[in-house]
């Protein structure tokens, strides 16, 4: 699938939640196709100036024009995707041939750890705005909650790209085993 691509900071993994602000010519443009095709778009990582193989179709919630002439949209994501090519166009907006990574699926995973759950749940209550974007969090689902802590911690870019690579959350779950328990804000 073709897709425009939007090489950003930020990590999104499927049905994770976050806004941001358009004010670029080359990205009003991402805003207006990715609405017209209904296919969404691609939010994507890179290293200095290279974009990263793996990235997020994502699909805009809401969108709010604001008073300085730029825009806020919400976005959500999909599925996760490989860039396969991509190349920039003529206002320099990247579009990339992508194909679809398989979901991780909870199914492998026959358990809920209540210990990072109860610590996600912590985090949401300390931190209202960023739990506003989750009306209905999904604590009894472990795949659904490693995304969301792998989309807040301070990890690295080739990290992040390296658990986008797994094909369930067992290298996540394991990852967050040691962060959270040898945190010193872990109790």
């Amino acid at each position: 699938m073709q897709l425009p691509l939007f090489p950003v900071d930020i990590y999104l993994l499927p049905n994770g939640i976050c806004k941001l602000q358009i004010y670029e010519q080359r990205y009003m443009r991402l805003v207006k196709l990715a609405t017209a095709n209904n296919h969404g778009f691609g939010l994507c990582m890179q290293i200095d100036d290279n974009l990263c193989h793996f990235g997020t179709r994502v699909i805009i919630t809401d969108f709010d024009p604001l008073p300085n002439g730029f825009m806020s949209i919400t976005i959500q994501g999909t599925e996760m995707f490989l860039i396969n090519n991509h190349w920039q166009e003529h206002d320099h907006l990247y579009i990339g041939d992508t194909s679809p990574v398989p979901n991780w699926h909870s199914k492998n995973i026959a358990f809920i750890d209540q210990n990072i759950s109860d610590h996600l749940k912590k985090l949401f209550q300390q931190h209202p705005d960023h739990a506003s974007y989750y009306p209905e969090p999904k604590f009894d689902d472990i795949t659904w909650v490693c995304q969301r802590w792998l989309e807040i911690l301070p990890l690295e870019v080739n990290q992040k790209q390296w658990f986008m690579s797994r094909n369930d959350c067992s290298a996540a779950l394991s990852f967050l085993h040691t962060v959270i328990t040898t945190s010193p804000n872990a109790e």
